[in-house]
C-alpha cells in the first residue's frame, strides 16, 4: 500500500488503521522509492513526520522500488519491473541513495540490495507490467510474485489485476515455480483498500517468524476464500483440497493445457481430490466464489 509518503492519498497512521479495522494481522506500507520501518505489535515508531502504533498488527518495513520502465519507445526507457521489499532490518545511505537517484536500475541491482539490507523482494504485478515472463530468467533472489494486484483492475486500471498466466508460463517453460502472494496496491482509498492477503503460517506475530514463514513458502494468496489444505498424495497421484465454505469452484492449472478435472465443484463438503495425469510436471489450484473473488495456491511439484 501507499501514502502520502510517496503517491498515496492517506497518511500512514490513516492506512494503518483502515487495515486493523479490516482484520489484518500484519501489513507493509511500500511507498514508491522511499522504505519505511517495522514496527513490532505493542510499540510504535516515527514513520515519516509521525508516529505511528501498531496496536496489535505489526508493520512491517517496506518500499516499492521500480526500473522506471513503461515498454515505450523512448529514450533510455527499459522494459517496466517493480519490486517490493519487504522487512528489510536496515536500510543504510550507500544503499538508498543509488536506488533514489538511478531512473533506470536493473531489477537485480533492487533484487541484490534488499537482500543485502535484511529484506525479501517481490515482483509485483507482472500482467499490470506487461512484464516479458523470460525476463524472470535474470532475476535472481525473488521470494516471490504477485499474483493478483487489487488496483490494477477495473475501475482503477484495466483488468490486468490477475497474473496468474505468467506463473504457468515460468513454471511451465522454465522450471520455476515461483510462490504466489497478493497485495493490495492501495492508493487512492477509494475501495482499492482491504481487498487482498497473504496467509501466513507463522509461530508468532513476529517480524522474524512472518519473513520467515514467506521465505519458506508457508503461505497462499486470497482475494477471499480461504484454503483448509492442500496436499498431494505422489502413490495415489491425487491432489487433495479442502476449502472455507464461501468457496464453490476449484479449478487446477498444470503444464497441461487440458484435463478432465480442470474444473470440480466445492459444494457441498467444500472439499474435492484432482486425479493427477501422467506427465504433469506441477499444479496450481484456485478456489473462487459465488462472487467470483478466488484464493490461488502457488505452483506445487508433484513429486519431490
Amino acid at each position: 500500500m501507499h501514502t502520502t509518503l510517496s503517491d498515496g492519498r492517506v497518511s500512514p497512521s490513516e492506512a494503518i488503521e483502515r487495515y486493523r479495522k479490516n482484520g489484518y494481522d500484519f501489513i507493509a506500507i511500500t511507498d514508491h522509492r522511499c522504505p519505511g520501518i517495522t514496527v513490532e505489535p505493542g510499540e510504535d515508531g516515527y514513520f515519516g513526520a509521525e508516529t505511528v502504533e501498531a496496536g496489535n498488527m505489526l508493520l512491517l518495513s517496506g518500499v516499492e522500488w521500480d526500473t522506471g520502465g513503461a515498454n515505450t519507445d523512448l529514450p533510455g526507457d527499459t522494459s517496466c519491473a517493480h519490486i517490493l521489499g519487504i522487512g528489510m532490518t536496515s536500510c543504510p545511505e550507500q544503499d538508498i541513495r543509488p536506488l533514489q537517484k538511478n531512473r533506470h536500475p536493473r531489477p537485480q541491482e533492487i533484487i541484490d540490495t534488499i537482500r543485502r539490507d535484511g529484506g525479501i523482494a517481490i515482483l509485483a504485478h507482472p500482467s499490470w507490467s506487461v512484464m516479458d515472463p523470460s525476463a524472470i530468467r535474470d532475476m535472481k533472489g525473488l521470494t516471490a510474485a504477485e499474483i493478483f494486484n487489487g488496483v490494477s483492475t477495473i475501475p482503477w486500471n484495466g483488468a490486468r489485476g490477475d497474473s496468474s498466466a505468467w506463473f504457468d508460463i515460468w513454471a511451465t517453460h522454465y522450471g520455476i515455480r515461483m510462490p504466489a502472494v497478493a497485495g493490495d496496491d492501495a492508493h487512492g482509498y477509494d475501495g482499492d483498500e482491504c481487498q487482498s492477503f497473504t496467509m501466513v503460517k507463522a509461530a508468532s506475530l513476529t517480524r522474524n517468524d512472518i519473513i520467515h514463514a514467506l521465505e519458506t513458502g508457508g503461505f497462499y494468496a486470497s482475494q477471499g476464500p480461504k484454503f483448509l489444505e492442500a496436499a498431494i498424495d505422489s502413490e495415489k497421484g491425487i491432489l487433495h483440497i479442502e476449502s472455507s465454505t464461501d468457496a464453490m469452484t476449484m479449478v487446477t492449472y498444470s503444464n497441461h493445457i487440458w484435463t478432465k478435472n480442470r474444473v470440480m465443484s466445492l459444494v457441498g463438503n467444500h472439499a474435492a481430490d484432482y486425479e493427477i495425469e501422467p506427465g504433469e510436471t506441477y499444479v496450481r489450484v484456485e478456489i473462487i466464489d459465488n462472487y467470483g473473488k478466488k484464493a490461488y495456491t502457488s505452483p506445487i511439484a508433484v513429486k519431490g
